[in-house]
């Protein structure tokens, strides 16, 4: 659904809305991503690649190959191995664990980020070789350094004691004292203190040197100032080759991952969709653009790009060319195409893959225009959303927080955009809470409990719990709250608690299974033993009692056979533990969407428990039971997960986010490839050091410091923006030692928000604008109808087999039921005349009939398919559909029993036994309604009653 204004959009383009629809090309992020597959396939020759390559999406799974495949090489491979080790030791000296295959799995996500494809391109050709000798060149350079710092400081000595200078005649013997730590090796310096600042134009000495040594100082002054800086450059220099020297492995294990994902790709015939833009900008882009649609096979005049905010930087310049043509060509009336952009750069949360909210903002202030057509620029100044308070509070609050943008585009950019108008809907809510530290109350927990009462509050203003979204930054937050609130009886919904893996009846399953085939394991027999012991007054001598014979107690007290599991399937297997256990009394969604779970697995990749298990543990954070629609109960989702949707209620919690956290960022520097052995830049960590490296360095640094401010108020509005009639926010009282608000944190932003109000109070720690008003609709509390769950397992005690020719025809209604039951079925199954022997004997088979009902059967159906009136729709030159679904544009669902289609002309049959029926045509007429919206024209209607005879009506 898209949110066009359809009016002002056929005036512009001057076509009907049938021609917008078909000559528009509609993209947003992930159709861009379809449009750019379609250009591949075309284009496979050109690229070299398989002409049917399979799209990988999910690329962990190809991401956990290719870390499995790289570290069983490393055992035949030397280098490979000192690779692997060198991680491994470096993390250690981190006080990092020495398992390094989070690592590796974490750092080989870069693969498949747009922000690194560049960087890694140049690298696809490097060797470990190679690596090791850019590592050892680092190495030799930092030592190079440190012996040029030590000789500076010895100069800056040797010139004190040649002038006859001492110690004490200089302020605080500060600075001989730090060339004496440099020049003795000892480099864990700083340059922060404040004569270190003020180094070239301060004072040297003491008040009380004598004035000779003032005056020596002073002429030894510019000396001494060459040197510092000197010694400065080289010191962060060194800072610099360390940082890199300490990505040498990283990158070295990054190659090897690209190298061993490539294979992959190339055996499997795969591409990932995260190449798409990358393949297309390298190869495509410099075709010309009607050659582009020649090969394609059409050619869009009008395009359409929603969430342009979100639009990577290869995706647009992939794009360029083609709607350049567009704009820049005529068709044969004169006319040309368009370009419609829409977007809010306010809104641009997804840099980490590949978003780039500049772009837009470089259009909208005219500053770029890759197009000879200027643009029209319009915006949407009214926000139809929500209600006044909080669009009140969102232009004030972003208005004042803006000015902490240190780039002067964003800045303007927000101050600009926060002038939303008013709509019709008055009143609203914003709430903004502070909590305070509080010694004796965990942090987290004090969180919990303002969200419950937030909650609670709500509700006896007559709201649903399916009204309230819970916005949190991340799923560690998501998962504590949805713990709290379920303790406390408020149901929630989630993406957390969604996960099968988070119900314990499944993790014990899952248990189970890993107990069958490593029985000795003691730790996956104290977590069965730990669900078991659930409600028993005595758990730990339970646990303790039976920790090492838990097979036995499987076995004996619950009649779990273990040695049977292994030989049966995954499935049976499990079903027979539900059972034996009692997992599910009545109804359990979780335990019925992991059964479906594992016969999907049984079916794709076979029944051993080890196969299940391995799928398990590379999918259980995914797999989850689907949300039940319009549920009375609490969302919680994440701010990413929210951007786009709207809430009656908001409640935004953990709001104290810090808008420069970094963790483990990379940012690429530049190298001097002549020194460094062709290496022309370099995977360093960003940290605040980085800015003393050198000019490029600095740059590179400071704008991101700026996107991340982008980022970090963009997520802010988002979550902000959310809520229809009430907003309440959850931060906290976080003041440094002087009482001082941090404005680099999203408490600080929310306190100056409320000092430009002059409401500020230390004292005061809730801020409330506008009412959340009683509500007078009634509310509707949906509950989802519990299914019990069945098991099949053979072995039940209530097992039994019963055949469906034996029921057929035991009591006079049953078995006129059952008849026309298997008519209707046999007749779904005939196409064509041709068709009934071999469905006779597929129904025998099946034991759905025997042998003797065989031929009264057949003569039942013949009568049909010889009648006079019907037998020329039996014929095989007719396409036939039987038993197809129609859905109506209201949503119903409608069934014929037999289509008969000729062309555009369409014949209904629909089987009947027992009496006639009024209804019938009634049914019949509601089929050919549908048919003719779908532009058949029905020739005939046929009720076809069958019962001792066959008798036929036209409707």
């Amino acid at each position: 659904e898209l949110n066009l204004d359809v009016t002002a959009l056929r005036q512009r383009s001057g076509l009907t809305l049938k021609k917008i629809l078909h000559n528009y090309a509609f993209f947003d992020i992930s159709t861009i991503d379809k449009f750019t597959h379609r250009i591949i396939r075309t284009f496979a020759k050109d690229l070299k690649i398989p002409q049917n390559f399979e799209v990988v999406l999910d690329t962990d799974l190809l991401l956990d190959e290719a870390v499995a495949r790289l570290v069983h090489k490393a055992g035949a491979d030397k280098k490979l191995t000192k690779v692997l080790l060198d991680f491994a030791l470096e993390k250690i000296d981190d006080d990092k664990s020495w398992d390094i295959a989070l690592d590796l799995f974490r750092i080989g996500k870069l693969l498949f980020s747009e922000n690194h494809s560049q960087h890694l391109e140049k690298l696809k050709d490097k060797s470990i070789d190679d690596f090791l000798a850019l590592r050892r060149t680092l190495f030799d350079e930092s030592g190079i350094l440190k012996k040029r710092l030590e000789k500076s400081a010895e100069t800056a000595l040797h010139l004190i004691d040649q002038n006859g200078l001492e110690f004490s005649d200089f302020k605080g013997s500060y600075f001989p004292k730090f060339m004496i730590k440099i020049a003795e090796g000892e480099l864990n310096i700083d340059f922060n203190a404040v004569w270190k600042q003020n180094f070239e134009n301060g004072s040297l000495y003491n008040k009380s040197t004598p004035e000779a040594s003032k005056i020596l100082i002073d002429g030894l002054h510019p000396e001494f100032n060459v040197l510092f800086k000197k010694i400065k450059d080289d010191f962060y220099q060194l800072l610099f080759l360390k940082n890199a020297y300490g990505n040498v492995v990283p990158l070295t294990v990054l190659n090897a991952i690209q190298q061993e994902v490539k294979v992959l790709q190339a055996e499997r015939d795969q591409l990932s969709i995260s190449e798409f833009n990358t393949l297309i900008s390298k190869e495509i882009k410099n075709q010309p653009a009607p050659f582009i649609y020649e090969r394609l096979g059409e050619k869009y005049r009008h395009y359409f790009i929603d969430e342009f905010q979100d639009t990577s930087t290869l995706q647009w310049q992939n794009l360029i060319p083609l709607i350049g043509n567009a704009l820049e060509s005529e068709d044969m009336k004169g006319e040309r195409g368009s370009l419609f952009l829409v977007g809010d750069a306010k809104q641009a949360i997804y840099r980490w893959r590949g978003g780039r909210a500049e772009q837009f903002l470089n259009l909208v202030s005219l500053q770029a225009n890759p197009f000879v057509v200027s643009p029209i620029i319009a915006d949407l100044p009214t926000n139809y959303r929500s209600h006044e308070e909080v669009i009140n509070f969102n232009n004030e609050f972003f208005t004042a927080t803006s000015p902490f943008l240190n780039n002067a585009l964003y800045e303007a950019m927000f101050i600009k955009g926060n002038q939303q108008r008013f709509n019709a809907k008055k009143g609203g809510k914003v709430q903004l809470t502070f909590i305070e530290k509080d010694e004796d109350t965990d942090k987290n927990e004090q969180y919990c409990k303002e969200v419950l009462a937030t909650i609670n509050e709500v509700i006896d203003q007559n709201y649903d719990y399916g009204q309230i979204c819970i916005l949190v930054r991340g799923n560690k937050e998501g998962v504590l709250i949805a713990d709290y609130l379920t303790q406390n009886q408020i149901p929630t919904i989630s993406s957390e608690s969604l996960l099968l893996n988070s119900s314990n009846k499944v993790r014990f399953l899952i248990n189970l299974l890993r107990h069958v085939v490593d029985p000795e394991n003691l730790e996956i027999a104290f977590e069965l033993l730990s669900f078991l012991s659930i409600g028993k007054r005595y758990r730990h001598p339970f646990i303790y009692h039976n920790l090492k014979n838990i097979s036995g107690l499987l076995q004996d007290n619950y009649g779990f056979d273990i040695e049977k599991s292994k030989r049966i399937s995954v499935y049976d297997s499990m079903e027979q533990a539900i059972k034996k256990f009692g997992l599910v009394p009545d109804s359990d969604a979780y335990i019925t969407y992991f059964m479906d779970v594992v016969l999907e697995v049984e079916q794709k990749e076979g029944t051993s428990i080890h196969t299940f298990l391995a799928h398990w543990d590379k999918k259980k954070e995914k797999l989850s039971i689907t949300a039940p629609e319009n549920a009375s109960a609490v969302q919680i989702m994440t701010i990413h997960k929210a951007k786009g949707l709207e809430f009656p209620i908001v409640i935004f919690p953990f709001a104290n986010e810090n808008i420069y956290k970094r963790m483990d960022k990379k940012l690429w520097l530049p190298l001097n490839p002549e020194i460094f052995n062709g290496f022309d830049e370099v995977l360093v960590n960003e940290k605040k050091e980085v800015v003393e490296y050198g000019p490029e360095a600095s740059q590179r640094y400071e704008d991101e410091e700026h996107r991340m401010e982008l980022d970090a108020l963009n997520v802010l509005y988002v979550a902000l923006t959310r809520a229809e009639k009430a907003l309440y926010v959850i931060s906290e009282k976080d003041l440094d030692r002087n009482g001082k608000h941090k404005t680099d944190f999203y408490s600080g932003l929310f306190i100056e928000y409320l000092i430009n109000k002059g409401l500020w109070n230390e004292n005061e720690l809730m801020y409330t604008f506008g009412k959340l008003l009683f509500n007078s609709t009634e509310n509707i509390r949906h509950h989802q109808e519990k299914i019990a769950f069945l098991p099949t397992f053979k072995d039940q005690g209530a097992f039994k087999i019963l055949t469906k020719t034996g029921m057929l025809w035991d009591t006079e209604r049953q078995g006129a039921i059952s008849k026309g039951n298997l008519i209707h079925h046999a007749l779904g199954l005939i196409e064509t005349k041709e068709d009934l022997i071999p469905v006779l004997t597929r129904l025998i088979k099946s034991g759905d009939i025997d042998l003797e009902e065989s031929s009264t059967l057949a003569a039942m159906l013949r009568a049909v398919l010889q009648h006079p009136d019907l037998i020329e729709h039996y014929d095989e030159s007719n396409i036939v559909k039987n038993e197809k679904d129609i859905v109506t544009p209201n949503g119903q669902v409608l069934r014929p029993d037999r289509i008969v289609l000729r062309g555009n002309q369409a014949t209904l049959i629909d089987y009947k036994t027992g009496k006639r029926n009024s209804k019938y045509k009634e049914q019949l007429y509601s089929y050919s309604d549908a048919l003719e919206a779908m532009g058949y024209q029905v020739e005939n209607k046929i009720l076809v009653y069958i019962n001792n005879s066959v008798e036929t009506e036209f409707v």
